[in-house]
């Protein structure tokens, strides 16, 4: 008796060569890597070392100077901009009823899709204006906007400003809970967050001599796991109060 082997699904996304340069410096050169299920990759670095851009080329909305960025056909792709605006007059009910709507969410999940969704974001005034939210529930806002379109990969640019400890812990829950595979561009939250996401794999750029270096590293969950992500979640909170004072 002989087991039918299941045929294995392509990356979700494969970045081949991706290289970018503007004027004569260039930004990162030769970036290979895929995105499968389940997986949860950090793109760590400084600021200005081409996070966001190779973000971008994941989206589709910036070209690389060479190499190619294929999806796999039917993906479905969300993203969370590094700067979380609504415009005027909506809001947070007509925000995530429009993202079901564009996610193509079927009419019978969409009730509960959505009370699950801001309910463990944390909303309870659903007629609340979105542009008037503080600069942390705006981007809890946008976080859940992504979600509840039932990503098969989240993209997330700096997902972490403006959230407050409480949001930060959140997002960490939602991530490492979460079927789907995820890229989160951050220039320090996602190295210390993503030791207790499982299937961690990051892609850090280093500045050396006024250069940017990206390699790749595999990082399995370990023992010491948890006691890595208090340490961060001490650091995050002692930058907290020394900045409320």
């Amino acid at each position: 008796m002989y087991r039918r082997r299941l045929k294995k699904l392509p990356p979700i996304i494969s970045a081949q060569g991706l290289s970018k340069r503007y004027g004569a410096a260039p930004l990162f050169q030769n970036i290979s890597f895929t995105v499968s299920e389940g997986d949860r990759i950090g793109v760590i670095g400084p600021n200005g070392s081409g996070k966001s851009t190779l973000l971008e080329m994941l989206i589709g909305r910036v070209k690389p100077d060479s190499g190619d960025v294929a999806i796999r056909k039917g993906t479905r792709l969300s993203t969370v901009a590094q700067i979380s605006e609504f415009a005027p007059g909506v809001t947070i009910r007509s925000v995530v009823e429009a993202a079901l709507e564009r996610g193509a969410v079927p009419e019978a999940e969409r009730a509960s899709r959505f009370a699950e969704t801001l309910g463990r974001a944390g909303f309870t005034d659903l007629d609340a204006h979105a542009a008037t939210l503080s600069g942390g529930w705006r981007k809890r806002l946008a976080i859940a906007e992504a979600l509840v379109q039932a990503p098969d990969i989240l993209l997330l640019d700096e997902p972490t400003n403006h959230l407050d400890l409480a949001g930060i812990q959140w997002l960490e829950s939602v991530l490492q809970n979460a079927a789907f595979a995820c890229v989160v561009v951050s220039h320090e939250w996602a190295e210390t967050t993503a030791h207790s996401l499982k299937r961690r794999k990051s892609i850090c750029t280093r500045r050396k001599n006024g250069k940017s270096r990206w390699r790749t590293v595999f990082t399995p969950n370990s023992n010491g796991c948890a006691a890595d992500r208090k340490r961060g979640l001490r650091r995050r909170r002692r930058a907290l109060i020394k900045r409320t004072r």
